[in-house]
């Protein structure tokens, strides 16, 4: 199969990207309440991190189908990149394609000269712990709040 990552495409993909979310979202918190009104603020949020970082906010394409799709922004710590999202459709996840997402952030942070990679993770959410702790992510004490939340590291 042939594999590639291509730029998010708004005007093209931005209902992928919405169902891609949506889906992230159930599995990490089980829920996808008030999603639908916080479409719009989205739509402006993806844009501007496509803006300044098109790179590491791709759609993972198989031939001619979106299957997967990262969301990366940089942080006020000019050492540390952070992963929002690293999504695979579930029929590609539990076969080493998620190797791919991860190794994409990877290249997109080492390139920007960062240190270290971040992302938030429920603690709820064993499968995506366990893809990031199988990939060398570090898991850190939790969040403090109500989500809980756990930030997961990565040394660059």
């Amino acid at each position: 199969m042939n594999y590639r990552f291509k730029t998010i495409n708004l005007q093209e993909d931005f209902d992928t990207c919405c169902q891609f979310r949506r889906d992230a979202r159930l599995l990490n918190s089980g829920s996808d309440q008030d999603f639908d009104n916080e479409l719009a603020d989205y739509k402006i949020q993806i844009q501007e991190v496509i803006d300044y970082l098109p790179l590491g906010n791709c759609h993972l394409w198989a031939g001619k189908e979106i299957i997967g799709q990262t969301e990366m922004k940089f942080t006020d710590d000019p050492k540390v990149g952070y992963v929002s999202m690293l999504y695979l459709v579930p029929e590609y996840r539990g076969n080493g394609i998620g190797e791919m997402l991860h190794q994409h952030s990877v290249e997109v942070f080492s390139a920007a000269n960062k240190a270290e990679i971040q992302s938030s993770v429920s603690q709820a959410n064993n499968p995506a712990i366990s893809f990031y702790q199988k990939h060398g992510w570090k898991s850190q004490n939790p969040e403090t709040g109500g989500d809980e939340m756990t930030l997961m590291k990565y040394a660059l």
